[in-house]
């Protein structure tokens, strides 16, 4: 009688140290995970600052290129004012506000030459119709496609 109690007692210790190996072996995975992540996230951190640090050095180079062409306009206006231009050049508006309002079309020219993007599959052609005003049957006898197509990328592009 005490042999079988034993015997239990000794099975159960047994088991009971192989759950705690098991649960051990989870923890250990778990923190190891937990590490991997934190790295993960210390990397992701790393190229948002570079990626950000390469911006601000952009945004300062480009500013004091357009400081240096201010500067190089001055001075030739500066240089090549006679006497009888002094007056004539009260009224413009100062370099700045002009550097400024070239740089934006310049940049409006290169936005507008990239949004025109010529439509190449189906779906494209099909939204650049749409967006032009034409209507679903309209769309659909150009394209030479089923009218219910045409619903279909316009109701899934929403």
């Amino acid at each position: 009688m005490i042999t079988t109690i034993l015997i239990i007692l000794f099975l159960m210790q047994v088991i009971s140290f192989y759950f705690i190996a098991l649960l051990n072996a989870k923890i250990s995975r778990f923190n190891n995970m937990e590490q991997k992540q934190q790295q993960v996230l210390s990397d992701i951190e790393d190229s948002f600052s570079a990626y950000i640090a390469e911006i601000t050095d952009e945004n300062n180079r480009l500013l004091q290129e357009l400081n240096n062409t201010e500067v190089l306009k001055t001075t030739n206006l500066e240089n090549s004012e006679k006497p009888f231009m002094k007056e004539a050049t009260l009224f413009e508006p100062p370099i700045s506000l002009v550097s400024k309002q070239i740089a934006a079309s310049s940049y409006m020219k290169t936005a507008q030459t990239t949004a025109k993007k010529v439509p190449e599959t189906v779906r494209e052609k099909v939204l650049f119709h749409y967006e032009e005003g034409k209507n679903a049957d309209e769309i659909a006898k150009m394209l030479q496609i089923g009218k219910t197509e045409v619903e279909l990328f316009l109701k899934f592009n929403d």
